[in-house]
C-alpha cells in the first residue's frame, strides 16, 4: 500500500531561509537541512559508526549521526549515501537527493529578459530519499494551495493521492525502475486575470459554471521529479533514435514536442470567430519520445568538454493541413518558426543554462480572425554529471511532452506528459501551467 504523511496547512508556507526535509524508510531516518552554501544531514542513531559518500567518494566517517557539507555553491544538486555500521558490519544505507538553496540575488548576465525562467533561482525542490525500497519525497519551498489546501500527487501520470501534503512516502517501488512523480498545487489568478477570463467567456456568449471555477480561476503549478530506484545490474531499453548531434562522451539532450492527439481538430475550436465545419489535421497519436508526427518540436543538446560547454539547438514545425467536414484535404501551409527562440545563459565546464521560448501559430494567416499560439517557455540547466532541472510555463493545450536523454545511448527519462485540456486554453486569458522539474539521468 502507499503510505502518506499529511502536513498541516500552517506548515506549508515556509518562511525560513533553511529548508528541512525528513526521510523515512527502514530504521535509518534522515533530516535534511539546506541553506545556500551548506547541507546538513542529521539521522537517528541506528549504529555505532557511519560513512557518508557522494558520487562513490567517501566524504566523511565517524561516530556522530550528523554531517554538514560546507562550501557548496548555491542551487547545487547533491547526492549522498549514508551507511550505518554496527559491530563492524554494515547495517543499513539511505540514499539522499537534494540541493542547496538559490542565492537571494543571482545575476544571469547572459540573459537580459528578467521574466525568463531560471532553475538556478527556484526555491522549490523535491528532496528524495531511498531506504530499503521505500521512497520518501519532500516538496519544500513556499508551497500553498489556494483552492482547497490539498495537493495532488501523480505517479507516472496516474493520480495516486488527491489529498496529500508536501511529504509523500511510496513503498510500492521496484529496484531498477524509474518513476516520475508530480505534485500539483493550485494558485489563484489575480483579480485582473480573473476579470479577463470572465470577459472572454462573455465575448463567447458563455457562462462560467461552478464546476469550471477550478479550471479557469486557478493556475496549476507542477513540481516534477524522476527517481530511479538503484539496482546493481541495470538494463535499459534501446531508443532507436538518432540525435541531432554527433557522438561525444559528455552530452545531455532535451526534447520538447507538442501535438494534437486526435486525427482532426475542428477549426472553430482553435480560431475565434471561425464559422464552418472545416477541420485541421491532427497527429492522431499518444505520447512518444520520437514516434508519430508533431505540431512543433525543439531539441537542445549540451556538450561538455574540459574547457567549457557548447549548446546545439534545433527546431521544427509541421504543416498545418485543412480538411473539409468529410475529411477531404483542401490545402496546407507551413507555420513560421521565427518566434521559437533559443537564448544561451551562463555556462561552464560543469553546467549549461539556456532558455527556449516557444510561440507557434497555425500555418494559415488568411482567416482575418484571432489565431492563438502554442506557447511555452522552458529554462533548462543541464549538468555534466547527468542532472537536469527545468522551470517554466506552458499552455494547457494541445498535448505537451518533454524528455531528457543521453545521445547515442539507451538512457531517456520522461520529464512530463500533459494531455490536451481543450483548445480554449490556447487563448491568453486562460491560465497556463507552471512547471518545475528535477531529474538525474
Amino acid at each position: 500500500m502507499n503510505k502518506k504523511v499529511l502536513v498541516g496547512l500552517t506548515s506549508l508556507a515556509l518562511v525560513f531561509s533553511a529548508q528541512t526535509a525528513f526521510a523515512k524508510g527502514g530504521e535509518l531516518e534522515t533530516e535534511i537541512i539546506s541553506n545556500e552554501n551548506t547541507i546538513t544531514l542529521d539521522w537517528n542513531g541506528t549504529g555505532d559508526k557511519y560513512e557518508v559518500y557522494s558520487d562513490g567518494k567517501l566524504l566523511w566517517k565517524g561516530t556522530e549521526s550528523k554531517y554538514v557539507h560546507k562550501n557548496l555553491k548555491p542551487r547545487s544538486p547533491q547526492e549522498y549515501d549514508i551507511v550505518s555500521y554496527e559491530n563492524g558490519k554494515r547495517k543499513e544505507m539511505v540514499s539522499v537527493d537534494t540541493t542547496t538553496l538559490p542565492e537571494q540575488r543571482i545575476s544571469t548576465q547572459d540573459v537580459s529578459d528578467e521574466d525568463m525562467p531560471d532553475p538556478l533561482k527556484t526555491e522549490e525542490h523535491i528532496d528524495s530519499t531511498i531506504n530499503d525500497n521505500v521512497l520518501t519525497l519532500k516538496l519544500r519551498g513556499k508551497i500553498q494551495d489556494d483552492f482547497d489546501g490539498k495537493i495532488e500527487v501523480y505517479k507516472d501520470d496516474e493520480l495516486i493521492d488527491n489529498n496529500a501534503g508536501t511529504t509523500f512516502v511510496d513503498d510500492e517501488v521496484e529496484s531498477g525502475k524509474t518513476y516520475v512523480y508530480k505534485f500539483v498545487v493550485m494558485k489563484k489568478l489575480s483579480p485582473a486575470e480573473i476579470e479577463k477570463v470572465n470577459e472572454e467567456f462573455e465575448n463567447r456568449g458563455q457562462k462560467l459554471s461552478f464546476n469550471q471555477v477550478k479550471d479557469y480561476y486557478y493556475r496549476p503549478y507542477e513540481y516534477i521529479k524522476a527517481v530511479k530506484i538503484p539496482e546493481k545490474n541495470e538494463k535499459m531499453n534501446s531508443l532507436a533514435w538518432e540525435p541531432p548531434v554527433g557522438p561525444h562522451s559528455n552530452q545531455i539532450g532535451i526534447k520538447y514536442r507538442t501535438f494534437i492527439p486526435t486525427k482532426y481538430a475542428p477549426a472553430k475550436s482553435i480560431i475565434t470567430g471561425w464559422i464552418g465545419q472545416d477541420k485541421f489535421g491532427g497527429d492522431n497519436r499518444s505520447f512518444s519520445f520520437s514516434g508519430g508526427s508533431h505540431r512543433t518540436q525543439t531539441e537542445a543538446v549540451a556538450r561538455f568538454t574540459s574547457s567549457g560547454s557548447t549548446t546545439y539547438f534545433k527546431k521544427n514545425v509541421n504543416y498545418t493541413k485543412l480538411y473539409d467536414k468529410n475529411g477531404k484535404f483542401k490545402k496546407q501551409r507551413k507555420p513560421t518558426d521565427k518566434n521559437i527562440t533559443f537564448t544561451q545563459g551562463k555556462k561552464d565546464k560543469s553546467m549549461d543554462y539556456f532558455v527556449i521560448k516557444h510561440d507557434a501559430k497555425v500555418g494559415f494567416n488568411d482567416f482575418g480572425l484571432a489565431t492563438p499560439s502554442i506557447d511555452y517557455t522552458a529554462g533548462v540547466v543541464a549538468y555534466k554529471n547527468g542532472r537536469v532541472t527545468v522551470s517554466g510555463t506552458r499552455d494547457q493545450a494541445p498535448s505537451h511532452e518533454m524528455y531528457a536523454y543521453i545521445p547515442y545511448s539507451d538512457v531517456m527519462v520522461t520529464l512530463f506528459r500533459a494531455s490536451n485540456k481543450g483548445f480554449n486554453y490556447l487563448f491568453p486569458p486562460m491560465p497556463s501551467a507552471k512547471m518545475s522539474i528535477n531529474i538525474r539521468l
